[in-house]
């Protein structure tokens, strides 16, 4: 069914990272799209415990693990000995995650006024309205 609500917002959804991808594929390092992206999000330059990480993604300690490590490959972070704990790990951007953070948001931002011209602004602004209502 073309109209079933559920895959339009899939749809809609889909379109959005299928562009957000492809503006960033020769930007940004492979690992710091997708789920890596939601990770890069989350951090500052002082970084978090990753303990508070696993607790904001509200994933498993094994899946955020394997972001991690993922994500340390690709040289876009750094875990480090917290010192407030030294049997805590803190989960420290490097610059170029932190660049590649930046670069992701600036694509963001463009998708978003491009859909906004595409939408007109009163639409826009009720659709996104609508979206956080959604949301809870």
């Amino acid at each position: 069914m073309a109209d079933d609500f559920g895959k339009l917002l899939q749809g809609s959804a889909d379109a959005w990272q299928s562009e957000l991808r492809r503006s960033l594929a020769d930007r940004v390092p492979a690992a710091a799209l997708g789920a890596g992206a939601a990770v890069l999000k989350q951090l500052d330059r002082a970084g978090l415990s990753q303990t508070e990480l696993t607790a904001r993604m509200g994933l498993s300690k094994q899946a955020v693990q394997q972001l991690l490590d993922q994500l340390e490959a690709g040289g876009l972070i750094r875990r480090e000995s917290d010192l407030a704990d030294r049997r805590a790990k803190r989960v420290v951007p490097t610059d170029t995650g932190l660049q590649a953070a930046a670069t992701r948001q600036s694509a963001e931002t463009l998708l978003e006024e491009t859909l906004r011209e595409r939408l007109g602004k009163k639409r826009f602004k009720a659709f996104r309205k609508a979206l956080r209502e959604l949301a809870g």
